[in-house]
């Protein structure tokens, strides 16, 4: 144990009146007081400091329309659902949520920090609303199953035939992988998106199936909306830009490749101490993902997961240099936990004024900050005396997004040169 460990353990026992140092010296672990860590609601919705976004404008109209669908299907509840209306109070109560959820959806949009997000937070109002729908109208009208899924399958159909038919048009090669990235993915959540299972409850499998057709038809609509932008916003003679996103990807995917399988070891269950636990985290997270693009929804997907991939490849290194410098170990003190928090957020923030393209950085560092979000929950969640090897989830989480933050920029700027020079 460190200097700063016996001091910080010292503190405590003398706030808490116990005998910790006493129990150090028959090999007891040190402790921290909740109440010293960073002051975390643990009550709050803890959202990412950076969210992520798209390269385009999403039209005004569009977020109305959307935001009319959900009024709209809200409009054919009751309100507010009673046993007269759906006896059972099990399903009364799973349609009452879902349009609870629709409610909430929307207000998160409305306060999103990018459009994207919101967007996002729209499309799952249309799906939590449709479900409460079509859940009453099976209760009121005895509505089937059979339409739903034929408007399902049209959704499918259409989606298909935009992706058959998509022309990659762009002139920025950055921009025009990160949008047409979106585009690719969202129509992939429709083609490929898994359908109901049957329902011992009849009216309840009705019901996941309207909000399966309404989220099918929310993506499509979402995909061709954003097509329809990156297009407007292009001068009228710009071209094609597949062959070059095709090629960078299989550049950026033969370098995936080659770093994967120069992974370390997984580290082995005898030896999980804090740095094997970050190295072993992290390598999974870069270890996951596709390797040829024939696996990826499109070339511009292809790309965008490449440069996440890599930049978990270079932070693995990173940390690797880290552990075997002697620069990595488990925090023994409050004000040593604060500073690693710190540290992540300020990484993040950096990352993204550095380098020719915060944009593309930003696909990575989002995922980062997911991480420092999941970290702050759980360490919101401690109370009392906590031994400091209850914080490591906390812990690993903040060091592997300072990792991938810090690397962030300099792997974005290697895929721009890749990109410009296809």
């Amino acid at each position: 144990m460190t200097r700063r460990g016996v001091l910080a353990l010292a503190g405590t026992t003398l706030l808490a009146g116990c005998n910790g140092l006493a129990e150090l010296g028959n090999g007891a672990e040190p402790t921290i007081r909740a109440y010293d860590l960073p002051d975390i609601d643990p009550d709050e919705d803890r959202q990412p400091v950076v969210s992520e976004s798209v390269p385009v404008e999403i039209a005004p109209d569009h977020f109305d329309a959307a935001r009319n669908r959900v009024a709209t299907l809200l409009a054919e509840l009751p309100t507010p659902l009673g046993p007269e209306d759906i006896p059972n109070g099990h399903i009364r109560e799973r349609l009452s949520d879902a349009a609870s959820n629709a409610t909430t959806e929307l207000n998160d949009a409305r306060d999103a920090p990018t459009e994207l997000t919101a967007l996002s937070s729209i499309q799952r109002a249309r799906s939590e609303a449709r479900y409460a729908a079509a859940g009453w109208a099976v209760a009121n009208r005895g509505l089937s199953v059979e339409p739903f899924q034929r408007e399902h399958r049209q959704a499918v159909s259409d989606a298909r035939s935009v992706r058959d038919d998509y022309e990659y048009v762009g002139s920025d090669p950055v921009r025009a992988a990160l949008v047409h990235s979106r585009i690719e993915d969202l129509l992939a959540r429709v083609i490929d998106g898994q359908t109901p299972r049957a329902e011992e409850n009849f009216l309840l499998h009705v019901a996941e199936w309207g909000e399966t057709a309404e989220s099918a038809r929310a993506h499509l609509d979402d995909a061709r909306h954003l097509d329809e932008q990156f297009t407007a916003s292009l001068s009228a003679e710009v071209g094609t830009i597949e062959e070059r996103l095709t090629e960078a990807a299989e550049t950026l995917l033969a370098d995936v490749r080659s770093r994967s399988s120069e992974l370390p070891p997984e580290p082995t269950a005898e030896e999980w101490d804090l740095p094997d636990r970050v190295i072993g985290d992290l390598r999974q997270d870069a270890d996951y993902g596709i390797s040829r693009i024939d696996d990826a929804n499109g070339p511009a997907s292809a790309v965008i997961d490449a440069n996440r991939r890599l930049t978990q490849f270079r932070a693995l290194d990173r940390l690797q240099q880290r552990i075997d410098d002697g620069e990595l170990s488990r925090p023994e003190s409050a004000e040593a936990v604060r500073e690693i928090r710190s540290t992540a957020y300020d990484a993040i923030t950096a990352a993204l004024a550095e380098g020719p393209a915060p944009e593309l950085t930003r696909t990575v560092v989002t995922s980062a900050a997911w991480r420092v979000a999941n970290a702050d929950w759980e360490l919101a969640q401690h109370e009392g005396e906590v031994a400091v090897s209850h914080l490591d989830p906390s812990v690993v989480d903040y060091v592997i997004a300072t990792a991938i933050a810090r690397e962030a920029s300099a792997v974005s700027r290697q895929t721009v040169e890749i990109l410009e020079n296809a």
